[in-house]
């Protein structure tokens, strides 16, 4: 039975690819001595909050000095490390007090009062015990102070589904911030956001400057 040249011409490229493929790797210089392996958050997708992580990649922390290489906050002080120093992780206590405040606001303002001072302190980053608190909170990707949209999916939809899931789960989810490195609950996660104390409101948003007329128009 004669061969078929076709497939002859064919195993021929594919072994020659393979060849070439070698020889490729073979001639790649090897990694200097010394350096340093990739760190854990780039090796992860965005889903966790280390992928946000600085690009720089500090080995310790601006404010204590803590290592801090491959996290995107501070383990020690709290500090997070694309916001300016001194802007830190919102504590747990804290946080327990924003929770006990906010609805301590919502039965005194019969809901429908907290709901307008939301919508209107929901493009700042912040809910109404957070503004009193001198919590805000920061959409990751952006380094920046949550915005309204982002604000409304954190505080209705995912603390919605959040709610039903603790119902069937010995409220376990509303604790996710004991033992989350970045304090972050469940819905922080799902909207992607970090809760920080900003007491200064260093970070609260700049007014829109008003769009100028073109030339010739007033």
């Amino acid at each position: 039975m004669t061969q078929n040249p076709h497939d002859s011409a064919t195993s021929r490229r594919a072994e020659r690819s393979k060849r070439a493929e070698r020889w490729k790797k073979a001639e790649q210089p090897p990694p200097p001595a010394g350096a340093r392996p990739e760190p854990r958050w780039a090796q992860r997708g965005p889903a966790s909050a280390r992928a946000y992580a600085p690009a720089s990649a500090p080995t310790v922390c601006p404010v204590c000095r803590g290592p801090v290489e491959g996290e995107l906050t501070c383990q020690f002080c709290g500090q997070v490390l694309v916001l300016p120093p001194g802007i830190r992780l919102s504590s747990v206590g804290l946080r327990f007090g924003g929770f006990l405040l906010e609805n301590l606001l919502i039965i005194c303002t019969l809901y429908i009062g907290w709901l307008i001072w939301a919508f209107l302190v929901f493009p700042q980053g912040q809910t109404p015990a957070k503004q009193l608190l001198h919590m805000r909170v920061i959409y990751i990707p952006e380094a920046r102070a949550a915005r309204w949209w982002r604000m409304f999916f954190r505080e209705f939809i995912a603390r919605g589904i959040i709610g039903l899931l603790a119902a069937v789960t010995l409220f376990i989810p509303y604790f996710w911030l004991l033992w989350d490195r970045n304090r972050q609950e469940l819905w922080d996660k799902m909207a992607t956001t970090l809760v920080v104390t900003d007491r200064e409101d260093r970070l609260r948003p700049s007014p829109q400057p008003p769009a100028s007329l073109p030339e010739g128009r007033s």
